[in-house]
């Protein structure tokens, strides 16, 4: 089962790192490395470490793996769009979405049940399986000098795990971004998202967001790709919107056009930069070798261009983080540590999930 992983904020100073640091390190580095209590104690500690490799190959690697990555994942597990992920699955996990039909009514008849008693009616379960398929790596390195860097101040340590943290979670956060843009774009490009007109006006385009929000509360095999009977109440329904489309509207109407009150309207509304553009650039050495990950087209995009918003159900979104580790290697030669941090997920969509797109005429 997918588990959520809760936020992590790193709140203790450069004197609790290296303390901490020490208090679970090998009897070897507790010998040489002395427990500080003020800040003039610190270069102390970066005294020592820098004159034994060995020492401060295991501060690094504790800083890394103890410290920064717990704040890379807090982060990238807690970002924008964190509430339509569905959790962290263990490794190798596929995931089997299962969907049941609803049952069809027959006529009652007293003449026929003999013949009916011991006959199997087979409900109608449809299944569909999303697999890992988002691997990638993000590299990061840290130099001898930055190293001797982080015991020259107060805040040295914490300057160079925020230094760590930014350049991987960054990257990540944003690749993250592009994933939910480029399963949007996919999605309503070829056909599989159900088109509603916003009309000419602001007035027609609320009256559009209304009328479907209400029709989607009711059973239907219209708004889903798979066309199954199935629903999407008010609470689970979850509206992405052009920046530039959203400043049109006051936050007031388009709440009642959803018939939402303003705080529960906020919580589902994701605003999204256009869709109109996307930074196939992020992804180019990763569509090269993929079978399953492709580029956005110029034609896809140009299709894009009359779209303002779209409604999906939560359930849509198809997207676990699998693997998030960070490994390390040391080059002597260059005295420098090379960290990867691996990222792993599956990105899919929902076959059996209402989702609406909404088109200018």
């Amino acid at each position: 089962m997918p588990k959520r992983i809760a936020v992590s904020n790193l709140n203790a100073s450069t004197i609790d790192i290296i303390n901490t640091i020490r208090a679970n390190a090998s009897q070897n580095y507790q010998q040489y490395v002395p427990e500080i209590s003020t800040t003039n104690d610190i270069p102390r500690v970066g005294e020592v470490l820098y004159g034994y490799p060995a020492l401060a190959n295991e501060f690094v690697n504790a800083l890394v793996n103890r410290i920064a990555l717990v704040r890379i994942n807090g982060a990238t597990f807690n970002n924008m769009y964190a509430d339509l992920k569905k959790g962290y699955l263990e490794f190798g996990e596929t995931v089997e979405e299962v969907f049941v039909n609803i049952a069809k009514a027959r006529e009652f008849s007293a003449e026929k049940a003999s013949a009916r008693e011991f006959k199997r009616s087979i409900p109608d379960v449809r299944s569909a399986f999303h697999a890992i398929n988002w691997r990638v790596q993000y590299p990061v390195t840290i130099q001898n000098e930055d190293l001797r860097m982080a015991f020259m101040s107060a805040q040295g340590v914490q300057d160079l795990i925020a230094k760590i943290v930014d350049s991987v979670y960054r990257g990540a956060e944003y690749d993250e971004f592009l994933l939910f843009k480029y399963l949007i774009i996919k999605a309503v490009s070829h056909g599989k998202m159900y088109p509603v007109s916003t009309g000419a006006t602001l007035t027609s385009a609320a009256s559009a967001f209304r009328a479907a929000s209400n029709k989607l509360t009711f059973l239907s095999t219209k708004y889903n790709v798979s066309g199954v009977h199935t629903n999407t109440e008010k609470s689970d329904q979850h509206i992405f919107m052009d920046s530039d489309f959203n400043a049109e509207f006051d936050v007031n109407v388009l709440a009642s056009a959803f018939n939402m009150d303003k705080a529960d309207f906020l919580g589902r509304l994701r605003l999204i930069d256009n869709f109109t553009t996307f930074d196939n650039e992020r992804f180019d050495v990763i569509t090269a070798g993929s079978d399953q990950i492709e580029a956005v087209t110029d034609a896809e995009l140009a299709l894009m261009a009359k779209v303002k918003a779209v409604l999906v159900d939560a359930e849509w979104f198809q997207i676990y983080d699998n693997l998030n580790v960070m490994t390390e290697d040391y080059v002597a030669s260059g005295l420098y540590w090379n960290y990867f941090y691996n990222v792993w997920k599956t990105v899919s969509t929902s076959p059996f999930s209402n989702a609406i797109v909404f088109v200018d005429n």
